[in-house]
């Protein structure tokens, strides 16, 4: 086969900005990397419907085929266009340099899946490392289109109203990260796709009552809820949807509405002695990925403050010689913690800068695991605050 030529797209000020978001994922930081994408040309990977070779050249002697857009798909079936900043990134996800290529830029991926209608559900950047993912839903975001509502049920079938925007959430990174999880399941792996669970929001079945007859946008609402579960391998499991359409796949729910929940819910739901469920199930009718009672509790472990007492020593003395060569660090505190019910230790930490306070876990883990379990939080975090309540910092920077 003829082959096309090869596309020298190379995006630098996007790849920084990747890298920047990658290693502290602020605002300022999303921001600078989505302007990057929005100004980028990227290589995709194409199907030809014809042989290049076999195509006849017109009145100007140009050759031109049809070709496709190259869509990969998870076990859930969910569909993205990979997208390569550069050549070096294709061959990274296929090693193969006659692969055909084109040229494609932000602008036209959201011409082909907003204007289109095409069933795709966004883009992945550079799959096989950065793997940052913008679901169809951001673009349209980006571009300051309405993207139509999801068709409604057939008459005559199970009702189900989704409230407090249920109806936008989507989870491309929980979808691609359950695949990776599935196929790979190595400790970087495991780590990731664990801590996109913690920050995700899931749309979940409830039967709500006392509800106001009108709940308008933005209004807080207080009304009793018990939460739909379904059977799963003999035991009953509460079930977390992706999405409004993975929820309306149930065929046999019950008439509920759809309410969004964070993973933590969850956890707080099981941690309750007079919970029956066995554990959690993901999008039981396409991905099917469960979790028992513990599995979840240690994914993302109940905390609660506790007395802490007299601190060790050593271990104070450790955590303060430590911190002294980490410029970031202003101020740092200690108090006691349960996780699951198991005494350890809080560390709250003042930084001079927004940045992402699980990246000094490790090295606190470190000095504090001889003496017990450690949790690291932000001082600005809901945990921070309220732990530093009334206490002075072990710490100061000089």
């Amino acid at each position: 086969m003829a082959q096309l030529k090869k596309p020298t797209i190379k995006n630098p000020d996007l790849v920084a900005a990747m890298a920047d978001f990658k290693q502290q994922q602020t605002k300022p930081n999303e921001e600078a990397m989505l302007k990057a994408i929005q100004a980028a040309s990227f290589i995709a990977p194409i199907t030809l419907r014809s042989d290049l070779s076999q195509a006849e050249p017109d009145e100007n002697g140009q050759r031109q085929v049809q070709a496709s857009l190259m869509a990969v798909s998870n076990n859930s079936g969910a569909k993205f266009f990979p997208a390569f900043t550069d050549w070096l990134e294709f061959l990274k996800w296929k090693n193969d340099p006659d692969a055909e290529t084109m040229v494609i830029t932000f602008d036209q991926y959201c011409d082909i899946m907003l204007k289109q209608s095409i069933d795709v559900n966004g883009i992945v950047i550079n799959p096989s490392e950065t793997n940052i993912i913008l679901s169809k839903e951001k673009m349209a975001e980006l571009k300051g289109v309405t993207l139509p509502k999801a068709n409604a049920a057939p008459a005559g079938a199970h009702k189900i109203t989704p409230m407090f925007d249920a109806q936008t959430i989507t989870n491309p990174d929980v979808i691609i990260g359950a695949d990776k999880f599935k196929n790979e399941n190595s400790p970087q792996v495991t780590a990731a796709f664990f801590d996109t669970l913690r920050k995700a929001r899931f749309v979940a079945p409830a039967i709500m009552k006392n509800l106001p007859k009108e709940v308008k946008p933005g209004e807080k609402v207080t009304a009793q809820a018990e939460f739909v579960m379904l059977n799963h391998e003999d035991q009953k499991y509460l079930p977390l949807f992706t999405s409004l359409p993975e929820l309306q796949k149930w065929t046999g729910a019950p008439n509920c509405q759809a309410v969004p929940m964070m993973f933590s819910h969850y956890t707080a739901m099981l941690s309750d002695p007079k919970n029956t469920a066995a554990g959690i199930v993901i999008d039981p009718f396409t991905m099917g990925l469960a979790f028992t009672k513990d599995q979840v509790l240690s994914i993302n472990p109940r905390l609660e403050l506790r007395q802490l007492g007299e601190a060790p020593k050593e271990m104070v003395n450790q955590l303060k010689e430590h911190f002294a060569t980490v410029p970031e660090v202003k101020k740092a505190y200690l108090n006691g913690i349960k996780a699951n019910g198991t005494d350890g230790f809080l560390v709250v930490l003042d930084l001079t800068e927004q940045m992402d306070v699980r990246q000094f876990g490790a090295d606190v883990s470190k000095i504090t695991q001889s003496y017990g379990s450690v949790v690291v939080a932000a001082v600005e975090s809901p945990l921070g605050q309220k732990a530093v309540e009334n206490i002075v910092p072990f710490y100061e920077a000089n």
